[in-house]
């Protein structure tokens, strides 16, 4: 029995594909790429006790074909997407497989050759850009615009018309950035006539750090301690008032949640106070200093439960690595609070050691809590001490931001390696939490 096409000479022979050349390209005369049909013979195992042999064949296809015409013309600064090739071999789709080479550039008129090779087949596609837009786009004012960030981007305007005249102003698609960032932007305008053809302009905005436009300030929330109220440990009440009950602190999380609140990274946070950055007005980060065992064992399940990222600013000497390894979530951070600083020496503020060691040791002090802490984003001063020296030691190992214990909200234009924050005291209610983080009432006028 001999089911082979193409004179083949036996079964259970397949016929090699046929190699295409210049005959089997499709794309320069229009006709469709060839498609090769490969007989394939398929053994099936003698059946048990029976010793019957079945021979079954299948035909499978390889091919390649242009997806839509061969030729397209599309107006100047029209939209042009290429609607790619339709391939298979050996019956198995391989579209996503093709090379395409070849751009076509529709601000410059002219013809653009793409063409589509796979494994031995080729195709063509001719695309001429003409010397006239269709449908007509035109912007009004100019095509490239300077502002400071936080001012209000005014749009200059746009009018456009289909060859017949038809008004299409109304109709044409404006997109773009938020301009919430200092950079350079666009705003792309798009106007499409009854046919589908369309038409495409852009306009350049440059947004310049700006550091004077009335923020409204960022909470960065100083905490430390988290309890259970079902077990409060021995010194809750002696404790400088540092503590805050998992209760309390999980309400408040869920208050922010609730509210839509946003929360930055540190490196958002230090492109906020140069000026880089608009963030929105309800915006805050929440920090845990010192990085107490006990703290992470309550913190890690209520982030994991909130989804509120905070920060721990971790004193590394008192089993830092084992703790950055043991309380693990994506919604907590390790920061420095140093490695071994984190104690009394000094001369002037809570006398902390840090702003009177010396430079290469405090240095070396920094770059270690690093290593542990696997970040250099933000630092936590120990009792909030700092001075020049200190400032000098931030900047040389790189970090991001610096926090105190001074009172008050961040904003744009300050010293981002001496930060101030908001304390959190233990047994505040909701309602203080929300007076002291949510930005001022608009004022009416």
């Amino acid at each position: 029995m001999n089911m082979l096409r193409n004179g083949s000479r036996g079964a259970g022979r397949t016929r090699r594909p046929v190699k295409s050349g210049r005959s089997g390209r499709a794309g320069r005369t229009g006709r469709p790429g060839r498609r090769l049909l490969l007989p394939v013979a398929i053994l099936m195992v003698c059946i048990f006790g029976v010793g019957i042999m079945a021979i079954h064949y299948y035909t499978a296809e390889t091919y390649m074909l242009l997806n839509g015409a061969e030729q397209v013309t599309v107006g100047k600064h029209g939209l042009y997407e290429d609607p790619g090739v339709t391939a298979k071999w050996a019956g198995r789709d391989v579209s996503d497989k093709v090379e395409v080479s070849g751009k076509v550039n529709t601000k410059k008129p002219g013809d653009y050759v793409i063409t589509y090779k796979s494994g031995n087949f080729s195709a063509e596609r001719t695309v001429t850009v003409l010397d006239h837009m269709v449908p007509k786009l035109k912007l009004k004012g100019d095509k490239n615009v300077t502002l400071l960030l936080g001012e209000e981007y005014v749009e200059p305007g746009y009018s456009a018309k289909a060859e017949d005249g038809t008004d299409l102003t109304s109709d044409v698609k404006v997109s773009g950035a938020k301009f919430d960032r200092a950079g350079t932007f666009k705003i792309y305008y798009t106007a499409t006539d009854s046919e589908g053809r369309a038409t495409r302009l852009s306009r350049t905005v440059t947004i310049e750090p700006n550091t004077n436009y009335g923020s409204v300030g960022l909470p960065i929330c100083m905490y430390h301690y988290v309890y259970d109220e079902l077990d409060p440990p021995a010194d809750v009440n002696s404790r400088y008032k540092n503590y805050i009950s998992k209760q309390d602190l999980i309400e408040e999380m869920n208050w922010l949640n609730q509210e839509g609140y946003y929360y930055p990274t540190w490196e958002e946070v230090r492109d906020y106070i140069d000026g880089k950055l608009l963030l929105p007005d309800k915006s805050i980060v929440l920090t845990f200093d010192d990085g107490e065992k006990a703290t992470l064992q309550q913190l890690v399940p209520i982030v994991e439960q909130t989804h509120v990222p905070v920060t721990s600013f971790l004193i590394t000497v008192h089993s830092g690595e084992k703790k950055v390894k043991e309380y693990t979530s994506e919604y907590l951070e390790y920061e420095s609070h140093t490695h071994d600083m984190h104690r009394a020496g000094g001369v002037a503020g809570y006398r902390g050691i840090l702003p009177v060691i010396d430079y290469e040791t405090g240095l070396a002090d920094l770059r270690e809590s690093i290593r542990i802490c696997g970040s250099n984003k933000a630092f936590a001063y120990p009792y909030g001490d700092f001075n020049y020296n200190t400032h000098l030691m931030l900047e040389e190992a790189g970090f991001l931001c610096g926090v105190t214990t001074q009172y008050n909200k961040a904003y744009p234009g300050m010293d981002p390696l001496t930060l101030p924050r908001v304390r959190m005291w233990q047994d505040q209610t909701l309602d203080q939490f929300i007076r002291i983080v949510a930005p001022p009432a608009p004022v009416v006028e």
